[in-house]
């Protein structure tokens, strides 16, 4: 309440401060000559008393109303866009293919999204520094280190944040992953079931802590005790995603490598399904007979598998639709606990791991 100079004054001011408080914008206020009826006073002291809310906006002064309650119009925050997409630029395919057809979807649910992509931090700070507000950012590193640097510029211009991997967990963002610890773990023991000892795994040399891991649980269920390399251990100088055909000939073993050859072979990164069936023709390579195969990547994203080579993971189209739906909310002004999202790990069947006599070890 605004504070009047004498009682009457005082009265009036409390009486209007309860009608203000109470009413909605342009109810009718008493008029003045009924005020100076009702607290017996003068036209002056009336005037005193309203001055202060008619000087701060709260009341006005319309033909043919008289005085009026005024909301004053609430400043709004302006945003460029609702969503702001951030990748990193990758030699993989499959990321970027996500994306777009994220970017698809909220547009036609009427969200405005802009994609951009950086090839290093200091363009992504470049792009972030030049870039109005916006609801959400959904960022995708692909394995790569993220910055405090540039989780606080993203934090500067974006009301929530998502992040598309859950390397990063533990700060004020949705995360959204999948845990390829958990699905290498149910893969090799699916090949171990199946009678297999001599598991080799083909994976990144990558230092991102996903990968790491994932590194260290294959050394793990493989009881590798060497102080040198683990000979079963592949390791490729490029991100998942990305391989080539000459990583994959080399994980692949041929017929010259006598009785201590790998009979499965677990790969993690593949894209192109015909490729690794390409590197099995020309090591001659019976698949199922010579060398069990299993992928590690996405269950419903038929140019993996190509509908031959067993595969564990996660689902492509569970994932866009945890994006979609995770990124309205938050662009919806959901002010929830953000979350770390693990997506749920299938096993797909197509028949190329061999039944061994786990007695024999053939």
């Amino acid at each position: 309440m605004v504070k009047a100079k004498n009682s009457k004054e005082d009265a009036i001011a409390s009486k209007i401060a309860r009608i203000l408080a109470n009413g909605h914008d342009g109810q009718r206020l008493p008029r003045v000559r009924d005020l100076m009826a009702e607290f017996k006073t003068s036209q002056r002291v009336v005037q005193r008393a309203i001055a202060p809310y008619v000087s701060l906006g709260k009341i006005e002064v319309r033909r043919g109303l008289g005085m009026v309650i005024s909301v004053p119009e609430t400043i709004t925050e302006t945003y460029d866009a609702d969503c702001l997409i951030l990748y990193r630029d990758s030699e993989s395919r499959l990321p970027r293919r996500l994306l777009i057809e994220l970017v698809a979807h909220l547009r036609r649910a009427g969200y405005r999204v802009v994609l951009s992509g950086f090839n290093n931090e200091a363009r992504a700070l470049e792009l972030l520094e030049n870039r109005g507000r916006v609801r959400c950012c959904l960022l995708q590193t692909n394995f790569e280190n993220v910055s405090v640097k540039l989780l606080a510029q993203i934090k500067n211009v974006a009301d929530s944040l998502v992040i598309d991997g859950v390397s990063v967990t533990g700060i004020d963002a949705d995360v959204i992953g999948t845990n390829w610890r958990e699905a290498l773990s149910i893969g090799y023991r699916k090949l171990v079931s199946q009678g297999h000892t001599r598991i080799s795994f083909l994976t990144s040399s990558h230092g991102a802590r996903q990968i790491a891991m994932a590194r260290r649980e294959f050394l793990l269920l493989s009881e590798w005790q060497g102080p040198g390399p683990c000979p079963l251990l592949c390791q490729v100088d490029r991100l998942p995603g990305s391989y080539q055909r000459e990583d994959l000939l080399a994980a692949l073993p041929n017929r010259n490598n006598g009785e201590g050859a790998a009979t499965a072979l677990i790969i993690w990164g593949l894209v192109d399904g015909y490729l690794l069936d390409s590197a099995l023709n020309e090591n001659n390579l019976r698949l199922g007979d010579d060398i069990s195969i299993l992928l590690l990547g996405s269950v419903d994203v038929a140019s993996e598998h190509v509908t031959r080579f067993n595969m564990v993971g996660n689902s492509d189209a569970e994932k866009l639709q945890l994006f979609e739906r995770t990124i309205i909310s938050r662009i919806e002004g959901d002010t929830s606990v953000t979350q770390t999202h693990y997506l749920p790990i299938y096993l797909l069947d197509h028949g190329s791991i061999q039944l061994l006599d786990a007695t024999t070890g053939a």
